[in-house]
């Protein structure tokens, strides 16, 4: 039989104008009051990416990107979290997705030092998910090289000649 889980894990990412995200500290704290104030326990909220807009948002072509990960008892608050996102004068768009399918190492992995780890800890016993697990994927090497790794060809593989490059007909 399937455990009854009453709480949800959610993902928010906000789009704030980067004039309010130079004030972090304060921006944290109005998306956590918005957050808290619907009855979410935040998980971790963290800077994504600031960027150029495709196209004007309230009369500003850059913003900065926040995503925030939070555990909700009650379904409900998503829509009183929208509509204060969509009150708010720092927060331009919200979006909100059920992240149920993210286990708390990719939580971490995505959040870095933002996480809360009381509620990183809270989540993994009520998931059943072992910390030997969530470190081994947190502390996985990647490539930080500048040239790609290619895996190596098997078999009788043999590589396409490149067609009608201009530096080899001129």
């Amino acid at each position: 039989m399937p455990k009854l889980n009453l709480s949800r894990v959610y993902e928010a990412m906000f789009l704030v104008d980067s004039g309010d995200a130079a004030s972090w500290d304060d921006l944290v704290k109005h998306i956590a009051n918005i957050l808290t104030r619907n009855g979410a326990e935040i998980v971790g909220i963290t800077r994504w990416d600031e960027r150029k807009l495709a196209y004007t948002v309230a009369k500003r072509k850059r913003g900065t990107y926040v995503l925030a990960f939070f555990d909700l008892k009650n379904g409900l608050a998503v829509v009183e979290i929208e509509r204060d996102c969509s009150l708010s004068e720092k927060v331009l768009r919200t979006l909100l997705l059920k992240a149920d399918h993210f286990s708390v190492a990719d939580m971490r992995l995505q959040l870095g030092e933002d996480i809360r780890q009381d509620v990183a800890q809270r989540l993994m016993t009520e998931r059943g998910e072992t910390a030997a697990v969530v470190h081994a994927v947190v502390s996985k090497p990647t490539h930080t090289g500048g040239e790609p790794v290619l895996p190596e060809p098997s078999g009788d593989y043999e590589p396409r000649h490149e067609r009608g490059r201009r530096s080899e007909r001129y």
